[in-house]
């Protein structure tokens, strides 16, 4: 009986031993160990410290800021690992020796779930520049690229805090900075108020700062690269009129008719005290009369005035507001007056068969000398024009004379014309 009972033990071991090794069996072929390789892991540089109290920082070197990782482990392991899960660091407390140029660094590379025996790393070693460590103060400027706030609204100035910010990192690349930008976003902002806005840093070329080199720079006093902005916005103030004055004389027999300005109002934005300000004036921009020299002159002229520079203090132009204006000046000889008729009191009865006039102008105007008569006495309705297409065979546009009748005792100053179309009839088109 007791050598059953050894029997009966032995095959329980043997069992156990059995279930033990299908057990490992079934988890090799399940979830089975393999090799990962990991291609372009950045490497960071840590503990750089080291050698800034040297007065030295390190750099790493173009072309050897990566390296080449295997990881051996279960396939669910590797499953859950990517590049972004490794971490590659180049210690500078680990310099292999003070006295190579560049120094060689090791590179420890650590991702979670994974033992170190399990990782390997190629190359093992990085070389890594040094550079002089230096320090520039530069202001910061603010911009709110091609965002907007709410319709009605302008921003009219940025405050940003702190107003300058100093930088310190490599001499090589402290010395290319060109600008420190800070960029708000102010979209569909309809009240002022402060905002946090993110540095960007430009070097001479007008190009970005990468993300390597900016890992190079030291912004003092500023955390993670963001700043606070206030947003001073102006509210809109739409029908702002612009008048023009003039200096100096026309020349002899000559007077100035009239003077215009293209556009004839514009949109301004202010601070709320300017804008009361420019209301108590009238909401009126005057051009003055030093931009606009007439000496001398006995036809019409245009001008372009850049009125930037004129607008009232605390108020700018509302976004897409030209600041050019036209000025222009009409010219007459004395004695003479200008009429605006409508074109449809032109008369174009004498027009070709099969034909349809339009005139494309909406008004014309007419100029007219009184010959010892008061001109106040003439009437748009004493003045008759018709124009003769009727030898227009081809459907177009053209630029026709245009008949001026008047009384007695007027003359016509300068020709007229007017842009008709013609285009064929409906009875002509059915024909066709």
């Amino acid at each position: 009986m007791k050598k059953n009972l050894m029997n009966k033990f032995t095959l329980k071991i043997l069992s156990l031993a059995v279930a033990i090794l299908i057990w490992l069996l079934v988890i090799n072929i399940e979830d089975p160990v393999r090799t990962e390789t990991y291609w372009d892991v950045p490497v960071t540089i840590v503990n750089e410290s080291y050698l800034t109290s040297e007065f030295e920082i390190p750099l790493l070197v173009d072309g050897s800021d990566t390296v080449t990782v295997r990881i051996r482990a279960n396939n669910t392991v590797l499953r859950n690992i990517d590049r972004d899960s490794i971490t590659a660091e180049a210690d500078m407390t680990q310099i292999i020796s003070m006295d190579t140029d560049p120094y060689m660094v090791p590179v420890r590379v650590v991702c979670p779930g994974v033992s170190d025996e399990n990782i390997t790393v190629t190359p093992a070693n990085i070389p890594i520049d040094t550079d002089s460590l230096t320090s520039k103060a530069m202001t910061i400027s603010v911009t709110d690229g091609r965002t907007t706030p709410d319709s009605g609204f302008e921003v009219g100035k940025f405050t940003v805090n702190p107003e300058k910010v100093t930088i310190s990192g490599p001499e090589d690349l402290i010395n290319k900075l060109d600008r420190v930008v800070a960029d708000v976003d102010v979209t569909g902002m309809s009240q002022s108020g402060n905002v946090s806005a993110s540095l960007h840093i430009y070097d001479k070329n007008g190009d970005e700062l990468t993300d390597t080199e900016m890992s190079y720079l030291d912004l003092q006093e500023i955390d993670n690269n963001i700043v606070n902005v206030y947003v001073d916005l102006w509210k809109v103030q739409p029908d702002i009129a612009i008048q023009a004055e003039y200096t100096g004389s026309p020349k002899a027999g000559y007077q100035v008719s009239s003077v215009s300005t293209v556009p004839n109002t514009i949109s301004l934005a202010g601070t709320e005290e300017a804008l009361e300000k420019l209301a108590s004036n009238g909401n009126v921009i005057t051009i003055p009369a030093s931009e606009i020299n007439i000496s001398g002159k006995d036809s019409d002229f245009e001008q372009t005035v850049d009125i930037s520079d004129l607008l009232p203090e605390d108020t700018m132009l509302a976004r897409d507001i030209s600041s050019s204006v036209i000025v222009s000046v009409t010219i007459l000889p004395y004695d003479s007056k200008e009429y605006v008729i409508p074109a449809t009191d032109i008369d174009k009865s004498k027009q070709p068969d099969n034909m349809t006039v339009v005139i494309s102008d909406e008004n014309v105007t007419v100029r007219i000398r009184g010959t010892g008569k008061n001109l106040d006495d003439l009437k748009e309705s004493d003045i008759r024009l018709s124009i003769d297409t009727s030898e227009y065979t081809a459907e177009g546009e053209y630029n026709v004379p245009v008949n001026v009748t008047l009384p007695e005792g007027y003359e016509l100053v300068d020709d007229v014309k007017v842009k008709v179309t013609l285009t064929p009839s409906p009875e002509k088109q059915s024909e066709q």
